[in-house]
């Protein structure tokens, strides 16, 4: 029994004790206690007014695009947005695509278990996928440049089984990934606010349905921005209040002290000084039992079991396929490397203030509470109060709602190309597709709902979903990288390698399961051991398989049949012919492999090799880990805030101008532009005449400047 002189064990953390009648120091059993911080109607006001804002914003600049831009919003458009998207937008779009409620929740969560090594995991083994996605990227542009899918380029080569495999894989993916985003928003929102669970988890997809009904693809992309200037102007205010503005915390040497007190040997964890599942004194598996070093046994067992999760929900992932069809050449490979750099900062930054936070300020959390995603708004909540939790709960909104868009638009082309054009109407028009896209959407975004709704019953948090994502869908991540990376890669291989891949992945897991606790449950399952098991079996059978069959039987493909797939809409799009030419692809594709591998080794290898022989941080040493933090975040959201706004200057000056100006005059312009055009077209010697004036009409000019 602890006496009550020793109560509360630190000053800084006295709300959190008290001293019971027979004067025994007893710790609060949780941080929330049941109870909602904000009142329901700032839950339902999120929701629904952010939703709908959303809904109406995004619409009207789509519809700006159309009038003042002459957009064509034909099928293509709305499910490739012209495949004219240049490097900012593609950043800003794979930040926001890879910003799930995960990544601010359960980075946090690994952060309070493991300390410092928990968000350089979570942020490392997430960003490497990208990164090397980019390969991905440029060869779709080399060898099937009019596809709209994965599973449509896995039709092409190796035919109508393989096809079906893929195409289940694909959806399985979309459904964790959803899955995760609703359980993780519902969760929070549910315990800041206290709205219904079930209910935040129907309303939460609402807005996104309507814009992304309203404008496809582009509309996606739009709405991704703006949110992703939302999250990274919280995550920059959340991480300078922690190193530096905060009266509680407010420099990396108080974050420091604190970290080494409350991981004290001589700390007393017994209870009701502290109580099971709650963080208090050394670390296990942490070298010297300390929140401070990298050596952290369970931090790199999570690091594995993230990289191999991640490479299934990027390269498994339709979503990220389509934003890289809808790219520009030019632009494709610089869009992700940047993006994944960007990201970099989201869960690193975030969770080195927020994650760390928790565990300085010594909040009772319970370990139900930290799997549920909330560490973050426990630290915000301690800092901010009920203003820190509404930023957090705004950050969240915007996560959920625009990953959850690119899913919606990821499920839609599945089922009007991969189901519909190819299986029920080969021959649909431009306009067919369009109405099937906008059906899927709907009932996709309905079904998220339910599926939610499920989980929830079920007892499925967020961490467990996270953890076991690579052991469903990581088998299918080896096939489809050698399926556009290597020309022997055969159909047979890939589908024994997907299929065995995933059922030994699982029957691993279990079998650990089984062995190391006794029993199968939700809670052993989600265990490390068992995890990381499977998630290995799984990548690599699917890998190892596909290699030997290929290496058996041969294809000796050459792209020939990926390159015929064909665009429902012909489109005169404004792509210069030149993008794409194959040695400037080529170009593309040495750029990023130097880029995204060098990259990957300094991230994933060369940082934690070289972090080791810091052992335990020093002040001098953290006090650089946090700087690395708060600059890495700031850089970050200014690039991606600034960039896609200056690249995109000239449409948004011609918006404007139309906007300002009179509508009457802006059709006559118009029509008159159609005149000329047909003139052009009726009489050819007419553009010649026309390009020569032009060009004489410069160079008059240019004399004149130089004169």
């Amino acid at each position: 029994m602890a006496s009550v002189s020793q109560c509360p064990p630190f000053g800084f953390s006295r709300k959190y004790y008290h001293v019971s009648e027979d004067g025994s120091c007893v710790r609060q059993s949780s941080f929330f206690q049941g109870h909602a911080v904000l009142n329901q109607g700032v839950g339902y006001s999120v929701i629904l007014g952010f939703g709908a804002f959303f809904a109406v914003f995004t619409s009207f600049l789509v519809w700006l695009e159309k009038r003042y831009v002459g957009s064509r919003h034909t099928s293509e458009w709305f499910n490739t947005a012209g495949r004219n998207v240049k490097t900012g937008l593609i950043a800003s779009v794979i930040v926001s695509q890879w910003t799930w409620a995960a990544t601010i929740l359960q980075s946090s969560n690994v952060a309070w278990e493991y300390g410092v090594s928990g968000p350089f995991w979570y942020a490392s083994g997430a960003t490497i996928q990208v990164l090397l996605f980019g390969v991905m990227a440029i060869e779709i542009k080399r060898k099937a440049p009019h596809a709209h899918t994965v599973c449509e380029i896995v039709k092409a080569r190796w035919g109508t089984a393989a096809h079906l495999v893929f195409l289940a894989f694909c959806f399985l993916t979309n459904i964790i990934v959803t899955a995760m985003l609703l359980l993780g928003g519902s969760a929070v929102v549910n315990a800041l606010t206290g709205v219904n669970i079930y209910a935040a988890s129907f309303l939460i997809p609402l807005g996104v349905i309507v814009y992304t009904l309203a404008g496809g693809l582009k509309a996606t992309f739009l709405a991704s921005y703006i949110h992703s200037v939302i999250v990274h102007v919280v995550l920059v205010i959340f991480v300078y209040l922690v190193y530096t503005a905060s009266s509680e915390l407010g420099s990396p040497s108080v974050m420091y002290n604190r970290l080494v007190e409350v991981a004290s040997k001589s700390r007393i964890c017994q209870e009701p000084v502290s109580h099971a599942g709650q963080s208090c004194g050394p670390v296990n598996g942490n070298y010297k039992g300390s929140f401070l070093t990298i050596l952290s046994s369970g931090g790199l067992v999570f690091g594995i079991i993230n990289i191999v999760g991640n490479f299934g929900t990027v390269f498994v992932d339709n979503g990220y396929w389509v934003s890289a069809i809808a790219a520009r050449p030019s632009s494709t490979h610089k869009g992700y490397l940047l993006g994944g750099l960007v990201w970099f900062a989201v869960p690193f930054s975030l969770a080195t203030s927020l994650g760390l936070g928790a565990l300085a300020l010594d909040l009772p959390l319970t370990e139900s509470e930290a799997s549920h995603g909330l560490v973050p708004p426990a630290t915000a909540i301690a800092l901010m109060g009920k203003g820190g939790s509404i930023l957090l709960l705004t950050m969240l909104f915007m996560a959920v709602t625009s990953a959850g868009s690119s899913e919606l638009i990821a499920v839609s082309s599945l089922c009007t190309y991969d189901i519909y054009r190819t299986y029920i109407n080969p021959d649909a028009s431009g306009e067919k597709i369009l109405k099937v896209s906008r059906a899927v959407i709907l009932a996709f975004g309905c079904f998220m709902g339910f599926l939610a709704v499920i989980l929830n019953k079920a007892g499925v948090s967020l961490g467990w979903m996270y953890l076991a994502m690579g052991v469903l869908i990581g088998s299918a991540v080896l096939p489809i990288a050698f399926m556009l990376l290597w020309r022997k890669a055969n159909a047979i291989g890939a589908i024994a390698g997907t299929i065995t891949g995933c059922l030994l992945g699982i029957i691993t897991w279990l079998s650990v399961t089984a062995v190391e606790y006794g029993r199968i449950n939700l809670d052993t399952t989600g265990r490390n051991a068992p995890m990381l098991a499977g998630n290995l079996v799984s990548i690599l059978t699917g890998g190892v398989v596909h290699a030997v069959c290929s290496l058996l039987w041969p294809q000796n493909y050459d792209w020939d049949t990926t390159k015929q797939i064909t665009m429902v809409e012909k489109e005169k799009g404004e792509l210069p012919v030149d993008e794409f030419k194959e040695e400037k692809l080529m170009k593309a594709k040495a750029w990023i492999v130097k880029w995204g591998v060098g990259f990957t080794v300094v991230i994933a290898i060369l940082w934690p090799l070289l972090t080791l022989p810091a052992g335990e941080f020093s002040l001098g040493y953290f006090t650089f880990w946090a700087v690395v933090a708060i600059a890495w975040g700031t850089i970050g959201s200014a690039v991606i805030i600034a960039l896609p706004l200056i690249e995109s200057w000239e449409t948004i000056k011609s918006v404007c101008v139309g906007l300002f100006t009179n509508d009457l005059l802006m059709e006559r312009v118009e029509e008159i532009n159609i005149k000329l055009q047909t003139i052009m077209l009726a009489i050819p010697e007419a553009e010649n005449m026309y390009l020569l004036e032009k060009e004489k009409a410069k160079n008059k000019e240019a004399t004149e400047k130089q004169a």
